[in-house]
């Protein structure tokens, strides 16, 4: 057997023995972090390169400009092989409790909740509709050594429109899915679709939904028949990423079918199915590939980490820094420079290998591992609170595209699904009884206390009486 066979064996192997000792540890559920993880390991280090081995995929790798020999892909396996196993150990050591759920029922959102919910979607809509106009009328992208950056409206302008998500999200929580307030998907799915931009928005927004839903019914694993109900999802977002203006020419009559069909007469069976399915989508194997053929063999160096130093960057608008450096303000290396990496993401497990090869995979991934771990803990720990839930069940939704994509985009992300929800939690506490923070003090017995009142209201007597002492309030 040919030794990349060899190897794409084991590695399914491996991949099974781990789902076989997660299931074993009594703490898999569709809630940890581990269990998403998995089915993106699946999906794009298992499948993909199966479909590499068996139908030649090769499509990104022409793209890309490399063509890796057998020990290259065996050892791109090893690598995503060593961030699966160091990632289950973190995140299942580290996020050990008892996945029980403490009522049998949620507890009801009150009527502070709601009224606060409908507060902040009224003021954010009018914000949400500004983005999206900017989005249709002002938006324009440079790149710029490997990277686009921004040069009509600012990113903050056009990305506020995704904080529609988890408001919708809140709403269908708060009715608890009711049939009619499904509806408010539909507009949302179809100028999403329209729009051609941000296509993760509405597929992990299903997700996050499917991920409430059962939580609020008390289950540990999606039904059978909403997993069915989510799939058309995965058609709809790969058909908009092979074309972002396909739904619009639909709709204005522009579309012609002839200048997207990537067939021709004569091709087999499998040549069809290559055209069809063999592009990016999915396809973090082929660009883990690049990232290890190049770092540091021919870029002679690692990042060692301070990519990461864009977090404290990223957020300064370019409009106040016209000089903001395209990515991280610390140049190592630009992967474009060894072959074309445009519109590629290099992967957790590929941010952690450009940070400092095995070692750095290990440290990246564990460093993810005990996060969400910790998360996980936590969010069983305040199973029974409503927006408790709410905040971790988004942020796992957000996931996929943390292991997809590496680097600091998850925070982006997590930003602007995140801030609705605590704007939320902040709300409900100014519309409802507020709580302060009290102190108590013991006293002696036979303890005398004295009053203090505001040096203005003090009467002049008292405040030349040799023991006042504005600075006490409490004698013995």
């Amino acid at each position: 057997m040919p030794v990349f066979e060899l190897a794409l064996t084991g590695q399914a192997l491996l991949f099974l023995i781990i789902i076989g000792v997660f299931l074993a540890t009594g703490q898999a559920t569709i809630f940890h972090p581990l269990t998403i993880y998995l089915g993106f390991h699946a999906l794009v280090f298992v499948i993909r390169p199966l479909l590499i081995c068996v139908f030649n995929f090769d499509h990104e790798f022409v793209y890309m400009g490399i063509r890796p020999d057998p020990q290259l892909l065996v050892r791109v396996l090893a690598v995503s092989s060593l961030g699966l196993i160091v990632f289950a150990v973190a995140s299942v050591g580290l996020g050990w409790c008892q996945p029980q759920f403490q009522t049998h029922t949620p507890a009801p959102f009150i009527q502070k909740q709601r009224q606060a919910l409908l507060l902040l979607a009224l003021t954010l809509l009018p914000v949400i509709a500004y983005s999206i106009r900017a989005g249709q009328t002002d938006f324009a992208v440079e790149e710029r050594g490997g990277t686009y950056v921004t040069t009509g409206a600012s990113g903050y302008t056009i990305e506020a429109q995704l904080m529609a998500g988890p408001l919708i999200c809140a709403m269908l929580a708060v009715t608890r899915f009711n049939r009619w307030a499904l509806l408010i998907l539909v507009p949302y799915v179809a100028y999403r679709a329209y729009a051609g931009m941000s296509r993760w928005s509405f597929v992990l927004l299903f997700v996050a939904l499917g991920l409430m839903y059962t939580w609020q019914t008390r289950r540990k694993w999606l039904p059978l028949w909403l997993m069915v109900c989510m799939l058309p999802i995965f058609p709809l977002f790969k058909v908009i990423g092979e074309d972002r203006v396909l739904v619009k020419e639909l709709i204005t009559g522009e579309y012609d079918p002839s200048l997207r069909n990537h067939t021709e007469p004569g091709m087999s069976a499998t040549e069809r199915f290559r055209a069809k399915y063999d592009g990016p989508d999915f396809a973090n194997f082929d660009f883990l590939t690049y990232v290890v053929a190049n770092v540091p063999e021919r870029t002679g160096m690692y990042t060692h980490g301070v990519q990461y130093l864009q977090l404290f960057t990223e957020p300064i608008p370019r409009k106040l820094w016209p000089g903001k450096p395209a990515g991280a303000p610390v140049a190592t290396f630009n992967l474009n420079a060894y072959g074309n990496f445009l519109g590629r993401t290099v992967s957790l497990v590929g941010d952690g290998w450009m940070s400092g090869g095995w070692l750095g995979v290990a440290i990246t991934m564990a460093l993810a591992g005990v996060l969400l771990g910790l998360a996980h803990r936590w969010f069983w720990r305040h199973s029974q609170n409503n927006m408790v839930a709410l905040i971790y069940l988004v942020g796992l939704a957000m996931l996929p595209q943390w292991f997809r994509d590496g680097g600091i985009s998850i925070s982006k992300f997590l930003f602007w699904n995140l801030s609705p929800l605590i704007m939320w939690i902040g709300l409900t506490w100014m519309l409802g009884n507020r709580s302060l923070p009290g102190y108590s003090v013991w006293l002696p017995v036979n303890s005398r206390i004295r009053f203090l009142y505001p040096e203005a209201e003090t009467k002049p007597a008292e405040a030349s009486a040799p023991d006042a002492n504005p600075t006490r309030s409490l004698t013995s």
